[in-house]
């Protein structure tokens, strides 16, 4: 099902244009996904109390209920992702994922990633009266969170990394890894050698999301997987991805997507 006009919002704000005088933007709370890529180097974008200084190249992606303001000027082209239920869970997943912000160092990623930006806007402008429009902006809006996803996870994309501490970088792909097995608190907390509560703080400063809600939309992530290949029952999904129970897996599956496990899957159903 195709994202529509009202769900995606893209454009390019330049504070010297649209802010002229101002020198910063005030104070607010983060109501959508918002994902930006900045132009030019100056300014800094300030996300629940870290500030990150503007730089060509430099990737944000604010979550909702995230704090932040801008320290003028700053140029960027923006998409803002609006909850659609059923349509937008699994992006929201993907984006969350995410750190808050990376700076690529590619010359080459950085215009491929200005180049789609500007497909999108074309494709937003003429999406009213083309459906054909429509279909490429889907497409293009997808492309580049998978070549963001692609460039974050990149070994040697070093500049993201930096981002996170040495023992959350180790936390967070230790998690990758393992997180259908025993991810609790502690025994994260273990392989790091650091307090479970002091893990969980610096977790969250540093990627955004506390571990447990980090495991969880891992977790989600592949039982989606498993429901649509349609090969196992739910219990077998369950427990496959890590939890104790199907009780707790329809519990978690409906708190983190809406719908529970059986509702997802008539959901795939029904657009057959």
């Amino acid at each position: 099902m195709l994202l529509t006009e009202a769900e995606l919002s893209i454009g390019v704000f330049d504070s010297s244009v649209l802010r002229g005088g101002q020198t910063k933007s005030q104070e607010r709370k983060v109501e959508c996904f918002e994902l930006e890529l900045f132009h030019n180097d100056g300014g800094t974008s300030h996300i629940n109390g870290k500030a990150y200084p503007a730089r060509r190249g430099m990737l944000l992606c604010a979550k909702p209920n995230s704090i932040r303001y801008s320290d003028f000027p700053v140029r960027c082209s923006f998409i803002r992702l609006f909850h659609a239920k059923g349509r937008t869970e699994d992006i929201e997943a993907i984006l969350s994922s995410l750190p808050d912000c990376m700076y690529i160092d590619d010359i080459n990623a950085i215009e491929k990633l200005l180049s789609l930006f500007s497909k999108s806007i074309s494709y937003l402008i003429s999406s009213s009266f083309d459906t054909h429009a429509l279909l490429k902006l889907n497409s293009t809006f997808l492309e580049i969170l998978s070549y963001y996803k692609y460039l974050y996870q990149k070994p040697d994309q070093t500049s993201s990394k930096q981002q996170m501490s040495q023992p959350i970088y180790k936390v967070y792909e230790y998690i990758n890894e393992h997180f259908t097995s025993d991810c609790s608190l502690k025994a994260l907390a273990e392989t790091v050698n650091l307090s479970p509560n002091h893990l969980h703080i610096i977790f969250k400063k540093n990627v955004g999301i506390t571990p447990y809600e980090y495991v969880l939309s891992k977790r989600i992530d592949r039982a989606k997987k498993l429901i649509i290949a349609g090969e196992k029952s739910m219990l077998e999904i369950a427990l496959e991805t890590g939890f104790c129970s199907q009780s707790h897996f329809n519990k978690v599956f409906k708190e983190q997507t809406g719908v529970t496990p059986t509702e997802f899957r008539k959901q795939l159903w029904d657009r057959y």
